[in-house]
């Protein structure tokens, strides 16, 4: 039986401002609760181009068990850097829009994260090497991450806290929404709450939207309420989690 409080939140609108590619995971999450999802992007993203970083991770690459994307971007900023041969690794991806776009570049896609989360697919992969370990405790399966340069830590953290050898690579950066002219205004999105996953989204956010009605702000973590608080800003809420699920249990 639903919960009253859970009841409540699943009858709400939610305004999602992280990327295109990104925001898709949580939307569908948002509407298995129950919920309904308002996607507007408000984060961009621009590869990282460097003769150094690519030669580091094609050789990682060369040496890994598996490579991880969490993002359509990592992948092509991934395929930008080393191209599509560099790699016999088996592939894991966030979600199905990443596995498809790993499929399209690389050719496989091997593991599919169930949630759409880092949490889920950090569970999925030490599932997945977990027989390989124990045939041999002495070896530690080589992971590589192809990640945005300001994305959380919490999937490479549960790997090595699984004894799984990481390599993180930032391979593409995230970067606020360009101002947009006229704004769009908050009211006409009839959303009652809008989650804010990085201080860059905050910067995007109102470089798009004229906050013209009050509407709950929820932040993901302390770096993006104290970006909300700089602009001057109420926030509504924080997740006591970086994650959906903390953005959901937090959401008044």
């Amino acid at each position: 039986m639903t919960a009253p409080r859970e009841a409540a939140r699943a009858a709400r609108r939610i305004l999602i401002t992280r990327s295109e590619d990104d925001a898709s995971a949580w939307a569908d999450a948002l509407t298995r609760a129950g919920a309904e999802a308002v996607v507007l992007p408000c984060i961009d993203a621009e590869p990282i181009v460097d003769a150094a970083l690519a030669t580091a991770l094609r050789d990682a690459a060369r040496r890994a068990d598996w490579v991880v994307f969490t993002s359509r971007r990592g992948v092509e900023a991934f395929v930008r850097l080393v191209g599509t041969t560099s790699t016999k690794a088996r592939v894991a991806a966030v979600g199905p829009a990443t596995a498809d776009a790993a499929r399209r570049a690389l050719g496989r896609t091997d593991l599919v994260g169930e949630r759409g989360t880092g949490e889920s697919l950090a569970d999925a992969l030490i599932e997945a090497v977990r027989p390989a370990r124990g045939a041999d405790a002495s070896s530690s399966p080589r992971v590589v991450l192809a990640l945005a340069a300001n994305a959380r830590d919490v999937l490479e953290r549960k790997l090595r806290e699984a004894g799984i050898d990481v390599e993180r690579f930032d391979v593409y950066r995230t970067v606020p929404a360009a101002p947009r002219a006229p704004r769009i205004s908050l009211a006409s999105l009839d959303v009652d709450a809008v989650w804010l996953a990085s201080p860059s989204a905050v910067t995007g956010f109102l470089n798009q939207v004229e906050l013209d009605a009050d509407v709950a702000l929820v932040s993901i973590g302390p770096s993006t309420a104290a970006a909300i608080r700089e602009r001057g800003l109420a926030v509504a809420a924080e997740a006591a989690k970086p994650s959906f699920e903390g953005l959901l249990e937090a959401t008044p």
